[in-house]
């Protein structure tokens, strides 16, 4: 499987203005530009894994990731 520069992929989030695209534009013009394109050979679901994956790398929209979820969940009191 060949994949495109992450880096190519990255500036699909970004608009015209060079403003951050919602996190649902960016990852489907992620996905359908690794589907599409004839350089790679990737099907729909290994596409999306792919593209997870480097949106949680570049965590462009500041989310919270799974360790941080489950810390503040190790820290709230148990509610009666």
């Amino acid at each position: 499987m060949t994949l495109i520069d992450p880096e190519v992929l990255r500036r699909l989030c970004y608009n015209e203005e060079g403003g951050l695209k919602t996190k649902a534009d960016c990852r489907a013009a992620m996905i359908n530009q690794l589907i599409l394109d004839p350089a790679t050979d990737i099907d729909i679901d290994d596409a999306e894994n792919q593209v997870d994956k480097l949106l949680r790398e570049w965590n462009l929209w500041n989310e919270p990731t799974l360790e941080d979820l489950l810390r503040e969940d190790d820290t709230t009191p148990p509610q009666p």
